[in-house]
């Protein structure tokens, strides 16, 4: 890598004092071409000891997947500190590549370990065991150190796989274990621990290496993470798009020493004149916003006359005399501020080393940038073109033009010159510094990922919200067949969940009018996901892929007429996220988020409105309860393939409780898996609300039967007006009966409303029947008169003949006689013999009316508690 890279310790020494002008550093492989034959061996030797510790400071030219730094090797066999890593990307954090590292390699009689110091404000070292105990007794003798190789054997040979390519200082040996006090010591330039044997400062065996001097600050100076790239003229939104896909902004002045601290950059060589500011007022005129903040500035030092270019000068720019105002379209040089130096990735190869995809941003002079590989790659510019090249074999990978983009940060046509993943020609690549948890825009500048494709457009090209697709299907997919189960050899399970909305009733008709939301959620293991949000509602799947993908079709089995299930503009297609996205793919020019289907079901929600017939039981109406139910039955495949999950399933009501005729009592979903197809079935229970039917009939009618009844009180000798009164409230119960059982489905079966109506009708029936035979009995038509009562009554102008006893009794035993009279009502109810035959029917009147006012209540009381006796047991 780059000079301005990472450096790692592993044996610290004593920092050269400041009499020096430099400091020395040894340097390998410069060019990054691996080979066995670059090293430097120390010509002094350890003296005999029971444990050994390493220190060394180190930068990075070109990474290998296996870098060894130096090797402690021993005459004595097992007896080595080989310093490397396996993968030193994984070690190394870009967020400081000006900071140093250190690396500490320990060997005793006991045990050997690798202490690794990862920065100067880390205040500790970190303890990591790397090799397995050494047993007790056996010593560390005749030891050498070796630079930049992994030593094989006792200095007998190397592995140029495992070459370090870089430069190398401070490194030395002390013939002890080093307490972390003295590690932190050396990592922060101190005074060397006592017990050094091999110093720094001796005479090196070197082979394709040598010593530079550098400057003591480079290697123990504390550097900003924050950097200034200074780039040649163009206009502001150019600059300004160059600048955030290099990882940056424009800088803005926050106060007088911020100002004064972009001055002193400015006149840092390649010194500039003036430079744009990132602010403009083009939304509203006066009122400067900072572009990367969206904010007002907060400071403002304007020079001479500015601003004074009104519309025609929306721009800032910044020179010894501070603010002004400047035309937008006007080519400047430019000042790009990166916070930090941040790791840059190429995606589009097919790499087998991650490290490949790894570059880091250089900026060799005024102008210009290059993007240098971890490995062997490298991108910068040539004659009007980007070329992506290995350096190491001067190979071409990739050009891009001038015409193409003037930057190559950002999602390009790069033609591939090169096989990349088997591929030459036009090929999109990606080189971004966004990190793990931001998105790249097609310009190169990043976004929080979360922003991608949330139906709201954050970058300023808008290629977050563009080719959003939610739903990979492989090749070979099938939306006719049912997917795998998770579990080999079961059919997948269909969750299925009912949301009613509303229902409503028709007696008349006998069918359940149900509006509901039916959702099917289920796993599809074929598909794959991307970018899905924690908000489901972000993860909807356009309507032109709901025929793309495989969904559960149910047929409704007792509707009027068929329907299904189905899947079209109203409905909506879901991903739901649950699990953890999978590690990034880089050989994928895109940054994306890739969920497995195994880990994220699907679900479908439709609103549907469905007549379902009822088989209604109507006997005990207005009274009664009603269950009425929803059959449903999979259509998309047999149970032995797809079967509705029982646990899971389930129906909720959330319309109002209270219906106009009827009370939602309970709500139930059951499911069957032993049939052919799979059926669902939903109970709806419901209670009828009787306020109605006892307001419009039960009140009425007893308000009908007091009104017969009290008709018996009228005068009796008004016959016409009892009967009429009666009549019409006959008429009236034939009305309402006739009425009601319009308004009902006719069933074989008398309902209660039935029976307590005919109870009304032959009531009033009794009443006029009362009412007639009153009226007899005042006339004196129910009973005859006896002999006696008869001459009583004889008036006294009719002659009386005597007649002797014997006649007498013969006409008692023989012939009756015609005045005679016999009864014709039971005896109980017929008066006592009177003089008076007016008086014997009043007396007869009086009693049958009292007997008509027993017999109605008790009637009435006898029938309502059978009645309701029945009803509510």
């Amino acid at each position: 890598m780059h000079r301005t890279h990472l450096f790692l310790l592993l044996v610290t020494v004593l920092c050269v004092g400041a009499a020096v002008e430099g400091v020395r550093v040894l340097e390998l492989q410069k060019d990054g071409a691996m080979t066995n034959e670059s090293w430097a061996q120390s010509t002094m030797t350890s003296p005999s000891s029971p444990s050994a510790s390493v220190c060394i400071r180190f930068k990075v030219y070109f990474f290998r997947p296996l870098t060894h730094i130096f090797s402690l090797t021993s005459r004595e066999e097992t007896r080595e500190i080989n310093g490397g890593r396996s993968c030193l990307l994984h070690f190394i954090s870009l967020e400081s590549q000006s900071r140093y590292r250190y690396l500490l390699g320990t060997i005793t009689a006991s045990h050997t370990t690798t202490h690794e110091r990862r920065s100067q404000h880390t205040l500790t070292a970190t303890y990591k065991e790397s090799s397995p105990g050494i047993p007790l007794g056996r010593w560390f003798s005749d030891a050498k150190l070796v630079l930049g190789q992994y030593s094989l054997e006792y200095l007998n040979g190397y592995s140029k796989d495992r070459s370090f390519s870089g430069q190398l200082t401070h490194a030395g040996v002390w013939g002890r274990t080093l307490t972390p006090q003295e590690v932190l010591q050396l990592a922060n330039c101190g005074a060397s621990p006592t017990g050094l044997v091999i110093p720094w400062d001796q005479e090196w065996i070197l082979s394709q290496s040598s010593f530079i001097n550098v400057d003591e600050s480079e290697i123990c100076g504390k550097k900003t993470k924050s950097i200034y790239i200074k780039l040649s003229a163009m206009p502001y939104h150019a600059a300004l798009a160059a600048c955030a896909g290099l990882g940056g902004n424009l800088p803005v002045p926050t106060s007088h020493d911020h100002a004064f601290e972009l001055l002193q950059v400015m006149k840092t060589p390649p010194e500039l004149f003036l430079f744009w500011v990132g602010a403009t007022d083009q939304d509203e005129e006066g009122v400067y916003i900072t572009e990367h903040t969206g904010k007002e500035i907060q400071w403002a030092e304007w020079g001479s006359n500015d601003p004074n270019g009104l519309q025609w000068q929306n721009c800032l720019v910044l020179d010894e005399t501070l603010l002004h105002d400047y035309p937008c379209h006007v080519s400047r040089e430019f000042i790009c501020y990166l916070p930090s130096q941040r790791e840059w990735t190429l995606r589009g190869p097919c790499e087998e080393d991650t490290a490949n995809y790894k570059y880091s941003l250089l900026h060799p002079e005024m102008g210009y940038v290059v993007f240098r590989g971890y490995y062997q790659y490298e991108i910068r510019e040539e004659n009007n073109t980007w070329i992506w090249r290995n350096i190491i074999t001067n190979t071409v990978m990739a050009r891009l033009s001038f015409t193409e983009s003037r930057w190559p940060t950002g999602r390009l046509n790069w033609t591939v010159e090169h096989d990349v993943c088997e591929k030459k020609g036009r090929q999109v690549l990606q080189l971004s510094s966004c990190s793990r948890n931001e998105f790249t825009c097609k310009d190169g500048s990043c976004i929080p990922r979360v922003q991608r494709c949330d139906q709201r457009p954050d970058c300023r090209d808008e290629s977050d919200e563009q080719e959003c697709l939610l739903v990979h299907r492989p090749g070979g997919y099938l939306h006719t067949l049912p997917p795998p189960s998770q579990q080999a050899g079961s059919p997948l399970p269909v969750t299925i969940k009912l949301r009613i909305i509303s229902l409503s009733l028709s007696d008349k008709d006998s069918y359940l009018e149900v509006t509901y939301h039916l959702n099917f959620s289920w796993v599809d293991l074929r598909l794959s996901f991307r970018n899905l949000k924690s908000a489901s509602r972000l993860n909807q799947v356009p309507v032109t892929d709901h025929n793309k993908l495989w969904t559960p079709t149910l047929t409704l089995v007792n509707v009027r007429g068929t329907e299904r299930t189905r899947v079209d503009s109203e409905a909506v297609l879901t991903v739901h996220r649950r699990g953890l996205s999978l590690n990034d793919d880089l050989s994928t020019p895109e940054d994306m988020d890739v969920y497995l289907g195994a880990e994220n079901h699907l679900s479908m929600d439709r609103k549907y409105t469905s007549n379902f017939l009822c088989d209604l039981d109507l006997q005990l109406y207005p009274f009664d309860t009603q269950r009425c139910y929803l059959y449903m039955e999979v259509l998309s495949a047999a149970t032995d393939f797809v079967m509705l999950e029982r646990n899971l399933s389930f129906v909720t009501y959330e319309g109002a409780k209270l219906l106009i005729e009827y009370t939602v009592v309970s709500v139930s979903l059951r499911t069957n898996n032993s049939d052919t197809m799979a059926k669902a079935e939903v109970e709806v229970k419901l209670q009828r609300r009787v306020g109605y039917p006892i307001i419009s009939i039960y009140v009425p009618t007893v308000i009908l039967l007091i009104l017969a009844y009290l008709s018996l009180i009228f005068r009796r000798d008004n016959f016409e007006a009892r009967v009429m009164s009666s009549l019409t409230v006959l008429l009236v119960l034939a009305a309402l009966f006739t009425q009601t059982s319009t308004s009902l489905p006719k069933t074989s079966y008398f309902k209660m409303v039935d029976v307590w109506l005919l109870f009304c009708i032959s009531l009033i029936f009794f009443v006029i029947v009362f009412h007639v035979i009153i009226d007899m009995a005042t006339e004196g038509k129910l009973s005859k008169q006896n002999p006696r009562s008869t001459s009583r009554s004889t008036p006294p102008t009719t002659k009386v003949m005597p007649i002797d006893a014997e006649q007498d009794e013969e006409r008692d035993t023989s012939v009756p006689s015609k005045t005679l009279r016999v009864s014709v009502i039971p005896s109980w109810v017929i008066p006592p013999a009177t003089s008076d035959p007016a008086d014997a029917n009043k007396i007869l009147s009086d009693r049958l009316f009292k007997q008509a006012l027993i017999f109605i209540p008790c009637y009435f009381g006898i029938f309502n508690f059978i009645y309701w006796l029945y009803i509510f047991a």
